[in-house]
Parts: C-alpha cells; structure tokens; sequence
C-alpha cells in the first residue's frame, strides 16, 4: 500500500494530540487508501470538537463523493459554504453533483458563484461557456443561458 508510511506517521502525529486537528490529514489519507469507513469515523469524530474547520469538511465530503453519496457530500459542501462562501472547491464539487443528478440550472447557478469568487477559474470559464484560458467575460455575471433561456449544459458535467 503505496500511503502506509505516510498513514504511520500521520497516526503518530494524531496519537500525540487526538483532541487537535491532525485527524483530517490522516483521514484524508485513510481516504486515499480506500479505507473509507476509518476516514468517516475520524471526520465525523473530529468535526465534533471542531466543528468550523473547513479543511476537514472538505476530507468528510471527499469520502462521501467516494462512497456515491452524493446527498451527504452535497450537505457537508454546503457546511463548507456556510463557514467560508467563496470556498472555490466546494463550489465546483457542488456543480459536479448537481450536474451528475441532471440539475442542470442548478449546476451553472453553482458555476456562476464559482465565476464570481474566481474569476480566472478555467474550469468555470468553460462551464459558463468562456474562454479556456478563464476569462471572465459577459457569461460570468450568472448563469450560462441558451438563447431559449434554459441553461447550458457545462461542458464534462453532464457526463
């Protein structure tokens, strides 16, 4: 297993402050090694005690996305925005689950806040329908409209 060492010190680290916040960076290792049920566990015991660390959100909703929840993942996303709006991640990850579930609207309402809070992110750009080098041109002020006003499907979320 290509994280053992990595989880090993990690552990280390934590054994010697379980009440601090170096259980994300382990759990977000668990999580990378496919051990997500231990990942989860950490986060949600973790997120008890500190309850407005982003970062640690963040690895909570990772592992859901791992899981196929995107319900769970979209809530704990949603926390992410609550304790920092502008949170470009959670944005996207918030597009990309809108958009695997075919809310569309929802998806480019998520990509147009992504275009506000970052105005040079390519990925938005695209998705909004600008350039790929992330311009923010007209399209960044909302969401990407078709000329009968439905909104554009973003180009790799509807797949």
């Amino acid at each position: 297993m290509a994280y053992t060492s990595e989880i090993e010190k990690l552990e280390k680290r934590w054994a010697e402050n379980p009440k601090g916040r170096n259980f994300a960076p382990l759990a977000d290792a668990y999580r990378k090694a496919g051990e997500l049920d231990r990942a989860i566990e950490l986060c949600t015991a973790g997120l008890e005690r500190h309850p407005d660390y982003v970062s640690a959100h963040i690895v909570f909703g990772r592992c859901l996305i791992d899981q196929k929840n995107d319900s769970g993942a979209s809530g704990v996303f949603r926390k992410v925005l609550a304790l920092d709006p502008e949170n470009v991640l959670a944005l996207k990850i918030l597009a990309e689950i809108a958009a695997r579930g075919s809310r569309y609207d929802e998806a480019a309402e998520w990509l147009g806040r992504l275009l506000a809070a970052d105005p040079m992110n390519g990925d938005a750009g695209q998705g909004q329908g600008g350039s790929s080098g992330g311009e923010a041109g007209p399209r960044a002020r909302g969401p990407a409209r078709t000329r009968s006003g439905t909104a554009r499907v973003p180009p790799g979320l509807g797949d």
